[in-house]
């Protein structure tokens, strides 16, 4: 089975279409198309509309019209207020409600271990500044994004300062102690924090990997196979979605006045 039949196939179980719509909502998507000859094309707009995912129902319409050419799902790591149906406008800063901080660390498949110890690393620092139950973490083929959920930024503290501000300022606060401690060589951990940055979403495919986005939580790392990416026998943990309000406050407020 090549990889755009385990596309077709894999986008057409309930539990993958239900985390894709449900991470999807409130944000901006981006897909992976694949043309007549196998060519992966990137596109925020389809039919001159810009790609959302509001409910599984878009989500069921997008694979009914693009199914047989879908590969890879992303999402803004922004989320957006939207007021109407259909989206036709751009996306606007002015419209963001909350933003996503995300470590984005790059490696080789090959090098998995190495990965996983930057993941436990930023983790533990999370954990320090009080961050213990809003922490997942997403293996997305090549490396792994570790998310602080955006709600665990209470609505009070974004009163102060914009949610991409706010998220920008994380990252790049933890990506210092990182380097205060130590590094892990030839391993990247970007800070990608920027206005149209995505991210690949819960349990979609690997644009060139036949593989499957997961999630985990950090008590999830220690026991982390490569063998849990397998699209027909992946293992993926739904509490992703867990998160507790204001439990990002502190460090929020900390990175962002630094």
């Amino acid at each position: 089975m090549n990889l755009q039949e385990t596309a077709i196939k894999h986008y057409l179980k309930t539990q993958v279409r239900e985390e894709i719509a449900d991470f999807c909502r409130g944000r901006w998507v981006a897909l992976h198309l694949a043309d007549e000859k196998g060519t992966l094309l990137f596109r925020r707009y389809l039919h001159g509309k810009p790609v959302t995912i509001q409910s599984l129902e878009d989500f069921q319409k997008l694979i009914k019209n693009f199914g047989q050419r879908v590969r890879s799902i992303y999402a803004t790591a922004n989320v957006y207020k939207f007021n109407t149906q259909p989206i036709a406008h751009k996306p606007s800063l002015d419209d963001v409600i909350a933003c996503t901080p995300t470590w984005d660390i790059d490696n080789d498949p090959t090098r998995w271990r190495d990965t996983i110890e930057i993941a436990r690393e930023i983790v533990a620092i999370l954990e320090e500044c009080g961050i213990k139950e809003s922490t997942y973490i997403k293996w997305s083929g090549r490396g792994c994004h570790v998310h602080i959920h955006e709600r665990a930024i209470s609505p009070e503290i974004l009163k102060e300062a914009h949610p991409l501000d706010f998220a920008y300022a994380i990252v790049e606060y933890v990506n210092m102690k990182i380097a205060e401690k130590h590094s892990v060589a030839n391993l990247k951990i970007e800070n990608r924090m920027d206005a149209g940055r995505v991210f690949t979403c819960p349990l979609s495919l690997h644009r060139e990997l036949n593989v499957v986005c997961i999630c985990m939580k950090p008590n999830d790392l220690d026991n982390f196979s490569p063998e849990w990416i397998k699209p027909d026998d992946f293992r993926h943990n739904p509490n992703w979605r867990v998160f507790i309000t204001g439990e990002a406050d502190d460090l929020a407020m900390k990175a962002y006045k630094l």
